[in-house]
C-alpha cells in the first residue's frame, strides 16, 4: 500500500494522482483532504478548478460553465426545477472534462502527486482510465444524505421556501449518487458506501483500496 510520498521514489509504486468522486455532501472533500495528507500529496476540488475555468472564460465563449453566473445559489436552488437542475449539471460536467484532464496530466507529468476530489467527476471518463491514476467513488446511503444535508442549515438559509429548495437540490444529489454507483459497478472500480456506520473507517478503507 502506498503510505507516503518520496519524490525520488519509483512512480510504479502506486497512482500519483488519485480522484474522489461521489454526490454532493458524500465528504468527498473531507476524506480527499484526509488521504492527502496520510500519502503526502497535495489536495484539489473540483470546485476550485471551475472556478479558476470561469475567469478565464465567459458566459459566451463557454456557457455551460456559466450557468448561474449573477444568481445566489438560494435561488437557484429554489426556483429551478430539478430536471433542469441535472440538465444543468451534466452540461457542466461535459464541459469540464478538458479541464480536468489537462490538469491531471500536468500532474502525471511532472510527477507531482495529488488527491482531487468533485462531484462532476465520473466514472466514465476518460482521464479515469490514464495510467498513474486511481479512482474511488462514494455511494452515499440516500437516508445518510438526507440527514446530512438537513444539518446544512446555512445552506438553505435566506431561500424564500428552504424546503422547496433542499428537496430539488437533494433530488438532483440522489441522482448523482445512484448515477455514480451503478457507472463505477459496471466498470470493476472501487465503490465505497458512506453511512452513520462506515464513516469512521473511510479514511483507511480508500487507502486499502489503493494498495
Amino acid at each position: 500500500m502506498v503510505s507516503t510520498w518520496d519524490p525520488g521514489s519509483d512512480l510504479t509504486a502506486g497512482p500519483t494522482v488519485v480522484l474522489i468522486g461521489g454526490a454532493p455532501g458524500s465528504g468527498k472533500t473531507t476524506l480527499g483532504r484526509a488521504i492527502a495528507a496520510r500519502l503526502g500529496f497535495g489536495s484539489l476540488t473540483g470546485d476550485d478548478l471551475a472556478t479558476a475555468a470561469r475567469v478565464v472564460t465567459t458566459p459566451t465563449s463557454h456557457p455551460d460553465l456559466h450557468l448561474t453566473s449573477g444568481e445566489d445559489h438560494r435561488t437557484y436552488f429554489t426556483d429551478t426545477p430539478p430536471a433542469k437542475l441535472i440538465r444543468d449539471a451534466e452540461a457542466q460536467e461535459r464541459a469540464m472534462e478538458p479541464v480536468i484532464d489537462v490538469v491531471v496530466r500536468s500532474h502525471l507529468g511532472s510527477l507531482a502527486p495529488v488527491v482531487i476530489d468533485w462531484w462532476l467527476l465520473a466514472p466514465a471518463q476518460e482521464v479515469v482510465s490514464r495510467r498513474g491514476v486511481a479512482s474511488i467513488w462514494l455511494y452515499t446511503d440516500p437516508a445518510h444524505l438526507w440527514s446530512r444535508e438537513r444539518k446544512n442549515t446555512a445552506f438553505t438559509a435566506g431561500s424564500s421556501d428552504p424546503e422547496k429548495m433542499l428537496s430539488s437540490f437533494m433530488e438532483r444529489s440522489l441522482w448523482r449518487n445512484e448515477l455514480i454507483r451503478e457507472a463505477a459497478e459496471e466498470r470493476s472500480l472501487p465503490v465505497l458506501t458512506v453511512d452513520e456506520d462506515s464513516e469512521p473507517e473511510l479514511e483507511d478503507q480508500a487507502l486499502g483500496l489503493l494498495g
